[in-house]
């Protein structure tokens, strides 16, 4: 088998968000023999520079000055340092191919021209709804929605865009986007089929759904430790994890919590994060207020063997969010450690659970139907138990890491020759 030399981009290096992602598959390419480089930027001169993983991944970080966020519709157009940086690696590295994740914050979307303009196949993998939406999203969120009702549209007209993003609103973003995805991106990807469906009100070409892929632990984690230390011993514990921010549904989750308690008097949340500004703070007030303060754990961000312990110590995985969500990381992380989840059907995560099988999927804004689920599983250890079996299985047969660089790998090699979706 022929290997090949591949460049990897993301406008960040690390393990959470799309950054873990796509680092996480070049790793697990870098790992098929593949010579493979990943490219992000750094908002300081100090932190520039080149490192070899001991996965064998090549990782460029390249500075790009910091700028007020306020300008991101604008300088996720173009921004002139990303590009000169990414014309040097890539005749640096020479790749024969280059596959870009999240590129709306510092390596902009022209860099999707820079990389063509070298005659090589140019993948994107879209994870969010950053290429039509100035915000995360939300605003069609209302309580009339139900699973299992019509299909929700995700269709971001800019009349909508103009009054939800005020001050930051760029008239000319989205056609420009659109317009370099379709002349310069070989083959466009979307992490879940709902938001390949976002993609295609929205405007752009159809994309091929790759979703994301997790690894199975390969042995059972210390739960039990990790319950001792943050108070959590003989509770059943809902973990909730990701941004701690409004949008994600956390104070939707504490009250019902309360509901739950009335049920299940042991039931605790598990929070596993970073807060979004003081959002930590406004959850502990509310915990206060409903009476949960003792039935709360907050960790903070937690290291990859430490999250493997939280997700151990968990009866029930939640993510109640309010937004669109492309995919829920945390859903499939959840269901590899054998948890149930109980999750937002607001886009991608109801492709990733199993809605009755896996888990269950509500509105967040129907506070009592989310009390009820998670009060269903936590009184019954047996239908966690076949849930989480089955969530397993899920994972194994659909989102591991290995089925993902399979699949990334085939694509490769399509683009490579040409094929159906190449041009």
């Amino acid at each position: 088998m022929t290997h090949l030399c591949i460049l990897v981009a993301n406008d960040l290096y690390g393990p959470s968000s799309a950054a873990g992602v796509a680092a996480a598959g070049a790793r697990a390419l870098a790992a098929r023999g593949h010579e493979v480089h990943f490219l992000a930027t750094v908002q300081e001169r100090a932190a520039a520079g080149t490192l070899v993983e001991p996965s064998g991944l090549t990782v460029h970080q390249v500075f790009t000055p910091p700028y007020d966020l306020r300008w991101r519709a604008w300088r996720s157009m173009w921004n002139p340092p990303a590009l000169s940086a990414l014309a040097a690696v890539l005749e640096k590295t020479a790749p024969q191919l280059v596959h870009f994740h999240n590129v709306h914050i510092h390596l902009s979307y022209r860099a999707l021209r820079v990389a063509r303009a070298r005659g090589v196949p140019v993948l994107l993998t879209v994870h969010d709804v950053m290429p039509f939406c100035f915000q995360k999203m939300f605003c069609f969120v209302n309580e009339d929605l139900r699973p299992g009702g019509p299909p929700i549209s995700f269709k971001a007209p800019s009349w909508r865009c103009a009054r939800c993003a005020r001050l930051r609103f760029n008239p000319f973003r989205n056609a420009w986007i659109r317009r370099h995805v379709r002349r310069h991106v070989t083959r466009l990807l979307a992490v879940s089929p709902e938001m390949r469906r976002a993609l295609l009100e929205n405007g752009f070409p159809e994309a091929e759904v790759l979703e994301n892929g997790v690894s199975l632990p390969a042995a059972p984690e210390d739960g039990e430790g990790f319950r001792a230390r943050h108070g959590l011993l003989g509770r059943k514990v809902v973990l909730y994890g990701g941004r701690l921010d409004q949008r994600k549904g956390a104070e939707q989750l504490l009250r019902a919590l309360a509901a739950v308690r009335r049920r299940v008097p042991q039931a605790a949340l598990l929070v596993v994060g970073a807060s979004h500004g003081s959002y930590e703070e406004r959850m502990r007030e509310l915990a206060g207020e409903l009476g949960l303060l003792d039935s709360l754990a907050v960790t903070g961000w937690l290291d990859q063997e430490e999250l493997a312990q939280a997700y151990a110590a968990a009866d029930v995985v939640c993510t109640p969010s309010l937004i669109f969500e492309s995919f829920g990381l945390i859903n499939a992380e959840g269901m590899a450690h054998g948890k149930p989840v109980v999750t937002s059907f607001f886009g991608g995560p109801q492709d990733v659970v199993e809605d009755g099988v896996t888990g269950f999927h509500v509105n967040p804004l129907h506070v009592d139907e989310l009390a009820g689920r998670l009060a269903e599983l936590l009184e019954s250890d047996d239908l966690c138990a076949r849930m989480g079996a089955a969530a397993r299985r899920r994972v194994l047969e659909r989102f591991s890491i290995e089925r993902q660089a399979e699949r990334i790998e085939a694509l490769y090699r399509e683009a490579l020759a040409g094929g159906a979706h190449g041009r």
